[in-house]
């Protein structure tokens, strides 16, 4: 059982068939049952929000049930802003690696919150890495890449926004009250996507650097 093991807490497009929104990304990525219809991003992006949000209810953390798992507006805005800015492939693969752990009956988001204790809790999380998923080499050596990339992205929004950073996490530290750095949430979350996922990320990073400006 993955109970008790957590105790952190989170704080247009055009329409296309599902046919074409698999192009380049393995077949069969997709098994939600559909229909014969156009989709547009963000319908898909509300499904992965679904999927997580009932995910998220299913945490419990050491210390019992937290504040922001009642906070169902604030969580569709946060990970509603992050799937925006996504490619539609990355999109379309993650909702597959949502459909993938819930047929293996896993949590993903469970599976964040327990890694990051590597860092904030590596005493606890000794007593429970046995029973976590084990990670590929091939997505931990991508999600390390992402994370160094979005690190020098968030070094940029400190000096052009100090006032606007200074209310986030700390970059690379954990904070005095023990709270994770973005760097070890951002790592955390992208070792429970899959290699296909992590490597469409990748792709779109390096060949849209257009759209990687602050």
């Amino acid at each position: 059982s993955y109970s008790n093991i957590t105790k952190y807490c989170p704080y247009n497009s055009k329409k296309m068939s599902m046919k074409n929104a698999m192009i380049g990304i393995t077949e069969g990525v997709c098994k939600r049952e559909r229909e014969e219809q156009s989709m547009e991003k963000r319908d898909i992006e509300k499904l992965i929000i679904q999927d997580e949000w009932e995910m998220f209810q299913q945490v419990h953390g050491i210390d019992g049930r937290a504040s922001c798992q009642d906070q169902y507006l604030t969580f569709v805005i946060m990970r509603g802003s992050q799937f925006a800015s996504w490619p539609e492939e990355a999109v379309f693969s993650y909702l597959t690696d949502l459909e993938d752990a819930k047929s293996a009956e896993r949590n993903l988001v469970m599976e964040k919150y327990a890694h990051m204790m590597a860092v904030t809790d590596p005493a606890y999380y000794e007593q429970i890495r046995s029973v976590l998923p084990p990670i590929s080499e091939e997505v931990k050596v991508l999600a390390d890449a992402i994370t160094q990339q979005y690190l020098v992205w968030e070094k940029e929004v400190g000096i052009r926004y100090p006032n606007v950073r200074k209310n986030g996490r700390a970059t690379t530290d954990i904070s005095a009250e023990g709270r994770a750095s973005f760097e070890n949430y951002l790592r955390c979350e992208l070792m429970t996507y899959s290699a296909r996922t992590l490597a469409l990320l990748m792709k779109y990073i390096q060949t849209h650097p257009e759209d990687n400006l602050y």
